[in-house]
């Protein structure tokens, strides 16, 4: 969030920590609700045809793992801006 917010953002008043921080939280404040639809988390999983043994290995081959985790080791999501710098981008 930080290097978005910091991209998206609109050129600050002044180089001061307060100005930069109140542009970025500006532009976090216009990021629409996240819809399921635009998320998608995962599980790394080793590839087991790799010649790489250490390619081979996944999350759940990791000692401490309980083999039953379901803890994702992966997320993306798509955010929109709602602001006019960042419309029909």
């Amino acid at each position: 969030m930080q290097i978005l917010s910091i991209v998206a953002m609109e050129k600050p008043r002044s180089t001061t920590g307060e100005d930069i921080r109140d542009e970025k939280v500006k532009v976090l404040r216009c990021i629409a609700p996240i819809k399921s639809e635009n998320v998608v988390i995962g599980q790394y999983l080793g590839d087991k045809e790799s010649k790489d043994s250490e390619h081979q290995l996944g999350y759940l081959d990791d000692a401490g793992v309980p083999q039953d985790s379901t803890t994702p080791t992966y997320a993306q999501t798509i955010l929109y801006i709602n602001n006019e710098r960042w419309d029909g981008v």
